[in-house]
């Protein structure tokens, strides 16, 4: 008598909560991500002062009991523009993902499908996009679109989306010949219909994997934009602009440089170890004690 394994006795995702539970940074990750979300939704409640505003006669104060991590060049509560850096952060990140899903989930589903010189043409934009400067892309779509939040993260999102398109393209030629897909054709169900029913639902976590590595990367892009002034427009903040500015005053006032780039590092680590754990909890080999 064959035995069933654990996995399919309790159900798939109850199993990948148990394998997701073991991973005990992932955990943590997880845990830190939610914090940092609604720090984000929350900043312009929670901040101090509004991130624009000057405190002149205290420009480059350290930290303070008024001004928990100091203040800038014009007096303002860095401490503030952090929080709202991270909600710009935030939007940017998950914004960007949100274009990457529907253009490279929808044109991978259809490559993978259809086949043929349908697959052929997309996946040759793919190689096209793939051999393109990614970076320069970005400068040069924000030059074109501007400099806003909206812009930023649509930029980066069109840039981005070639790899969520071969992920995609990928588990659909797995999942095409399957019985349930074989069956659903008998019926007469539409292609639309058998993608969206029976393909995009199995391919759930391979896609949130990919999601949860590239808002950390989204985030990086904005900021290396913001480094080379193509990031958001002054005054709005942004772990680039903060980090750049902190950079060049290191030396005489360090809480500058150290409370921005602390802040943004402890953010990607967080959203690393969360994707870490998502991509070990989605492997069906994964073990369950």
């Amino acid at each position: 008598m064959l035995r069933k394994n654990k996995t399919e006795s309790i159900g798939y995702w109850k199993a990948f909560w148990l394998r997701f539970k073991k991973n005990k940074m992932a955990v943590i990750g997880g845990v830190f991500v939610l914090i940092l979300i609604a720090l984000a939704i929350l900043a312009p409640y929670i901040a101090p002062y509004p991130y624009d505003e000057p405190h002149y006669i205290r420009a480059f104060e350290g930290p303070s009991k008024d001004f928990i991590f100091g203040t800038d060049a014009l007096g303002r509560d860095l401490f503030s523009r952090i929080l709202y850096s991270l909600k710009n952060a935030c939007i940017i990140g998950f914004g960007s993902q949100f274009v990457v899903l529907i253009i490279g989930g929808i044109l991978g589903a259809v490559a993978g499908f259809k086949g043929g010189w349908i697959d052929k043409f997309i996946m040759s934009i793919v190689d096209i996009m793939f051999a393109f400067p990614t970076f320069l892309f970005n400068v040069i779509l924000v030059t074109a679109l501007g400099r806003g939040l909206f812009t930023i993260f649509l930029a980066i999102g069109l840039t981005g989306w070639a790899g969520m398109a071969r992920l995609v393209r990928g588990q659909v030629l797995y999942l095409k010949n399957s019985e349930f897909v074989e069956a659903a054709k008998a019926a007469g169900a539409s292609t639309f219909y058998i993608i969206r029913k029976h393909i995009l639902p199995n391919m759930i976590g391979p896609i949130l994997v990919n999601l949860a590595f590239g808002v950390p990367g989204a985030m990086m892009t904005e900021s290396g934009l913001a480094v080379i002034g193509m990031g958001v427009r002054p005054p709005m903040p942004s772990w680039g602009n903060l980090i750049g500015e902190g950079i060049g005053m290191m030396m005489a006032f360090p809480h500058l440089l150290i409370f921005p780039a602390v802040t943004f590092a402890f953010t990607l680590i967080s959203f690393t170890f969360l994707a870490d754990g998502l991509r070990d909890a989605f492997n069906p080999r994964s073990e369950i004690s």
